[in-house]
Order: C-alpha cells, then sequence, then structure tokens
C-alpha cells in the first residue's frame, strides 16, 4: 500500500491544490481555488475534532504533512501524524515548523491496523480518506478506540456508497478497489464503530461539495500519463480510465463528514 501512495502523492498534491484530499465548495457559484477549497475542508474536519490546548490529536494517514500543517498553524495542539509510505512521512517531516506557531506535529512510519501507541494517547484523531485504504477496517476502529481517551473525538472524511450496485457496476468497483487498493463502507462505519465503543454524533453528506475535486484528479491523471512511459504511464492512464467512471457514472457514491465520540 505505500508504494502505491509513493507513486501518486505527486499528482494528487498537483491535482489538489498542495493537499492530497478533496476541496469544499459551498455552493455552484463558488469559484474558491482548489488550495482554498481543500483547505476549507481541513477547516471541517477540525471543527469537528474542537481542538482545546494543549490536547494530542492522532493525523491517520497523514499524507505529506499539509493538513497537520494547518491545524498547527492555527491551534496550540499536538499532531502525531502516521502514513504507510516512506515517501509521505519523509515530505510530512521535513516541512519546516516555525517556533512561532502555537501547534507543533511530529509523523512517524506506522500501520493504522497495527496503532504502536498506548491505550488512551489521544484527545481526539482524524481519518481523511485513509480508513477507506486499509484492508482490515475493523482493526483500524479498534485501535483508533483503543489510543483515544474516554470523550475523544474521531472524525473520518471520505467517500462511502450508498445502495446497491448493478452486476456490471459492480465487477468495475471490484477493479477499482484492486487498483487504488481502497475498500467503501456502504453504512459510514456505524456498525464498527458501535462496536469499537465510539458513538456516532454526527453525519453530514458532503458530496455535490465536493465534486468539483473530481474533475482536477481526472485531467492531472492524464497529464502525468502524457508525461511519463511505460509502466507508469499506463498505471496513470487506468487511474484516469477508471476515476472518469468512478467518479462520474456511480450514483450511489458519496461523501461524508462523520464524527464519533469515544464512550
Amino acid at each position: 500500500m505505500g508504494t502505491f501512495y509513493d507513486r501518486h502523492t505527486d499528482v494528487y498534491d498537483r491535482a489538489l491544490g498542495g493537499n492530497i484530499h478533496v476541496g469544499y465548495w459551498d455552493d455552484a457559484a463558488d469559484d474558491s481555488s482548489m488550495r482554498a477549497a481543500t483547505d476549507r475542508l481541513t477547516d471541517l474536519v477540525t471543527e469537528r475534532l474542537e481542538p482545546a490546548e494543549g490536547q494530542h490529536l492522532l493525523d491517520v494517514g497523514c499524507g505529506h504533512g499539509s493538513t497537520a500543517a494547518r491545524i498547527i498553524a492555527r491551534h496550540a495542539v499536538r499532531i502525531t501524524g502516521v502514513s504507510v509510505s516512506d515517501y509521505q512521512i519523509g515530505v510530512a517531516a521535513g516541512r519546516p515548523q516555525s517556533p512561532d506557531l502555537p501547534g507543533r506535529a511530529a509523523f512517524q512510519l506506522a500501520d493504522a491496523m497495527e496503532l504502536p501507541f498506548a491505550d488512551e494517547s489521544f484527545d481526539g484523531a482524524y481519518a481523511i480518506e485513509s480508513l477507506m485504504h486499509m484492508k482490515d477496517q475493523d482493526a483500524a476502529i479498534g485501535h483508533l478506540a483503543r489510543v483515544l481517551r474516554p470523550g475523544g473525538r474521531l472524525v473520518i472524511a471520505e467517500h462511502r456508497l450508498e445502495g446497491e450496485l448493478g452486476a456490471a457496476d459492480a465487477a468495475r468497483m471490484t477493479e477499482a478497489y484492486a487498483f487504488f487498493k481502497f475498500s467503501l463502507s456502504t453504512d459510514g462505519y456505524r456498525e464498527q464503530l458501535q462496536e469499537a465503543g465510539l458513538k456516532v454524533v454526527d453525519h453530514t453528506d458532503i458530496t455535490e461539495n465536493v465534486r468539483p475535486s473530481y474533475d482536477s484528479m481526472i485531467r492531472c491523471w492524464r497529464e502525468a500519463a502524457r508525461e511519463l512511459d511505460g509502466r507508469e504511464a499506463r498505471e496513470m492512464e487506468t487511474a484516469a480510465e477508471l476515476g472518469a467512471w468512478f467518479f462520474g457514472e456511480v450514483p450511489q457514491l458519496r461523501y461524508g463528514l462523520l464524527t464519533a465520540v469515544r464512550l
């Protein structure tokens, strides 16, 4: 999984304005830049975390550190970011952190399905488009519940499927799962969260607000395919083809913000 992120991180970064998650636009009239929109999604996640001074937060699938960088620039918290990508951790750890920032961030190579932290180590956690890439989502959610203190918040931002797929689309989705190395929840992880001792307190569908991100992602995959050659070019062509179908032809595809609290 880490090697997939190693190869695709720079493409996502280019497509998403310096972040590697989707953006949020208020409505069709909103002409915000991609960077402004992706920063806005980070802010929406942060608002749901309700960070307080001195708290220790866990960034699950931290990417190249852009999300943590924005949070510590505005909140006096400590963030530990984890990823299975050596490349992403290297980029994240290399980001300069001014001593004048209110918060601090550190990054380490770690698998969320086997978090190397003691019980009740964190006051909150967030997972932006990362749980969907984990082979054992039950294990990841179990570990997140374990390392959160009682009352700690977990905010999840990612895609899910709502409703059944037809046979042809189900077969194509299996192909997309194998290529992009993800698997989508059909209930927003509600059952797993409940079993792990987390109570869902909010779920907001923002599908239409994030939709403008998709064309940019498809365009940048196609640009990368033209810039590369051989196997790498074919991989980017496949990403663009599957992405165009996934984002444009699957009405069951939704995107949501979910907040849960550790009981």
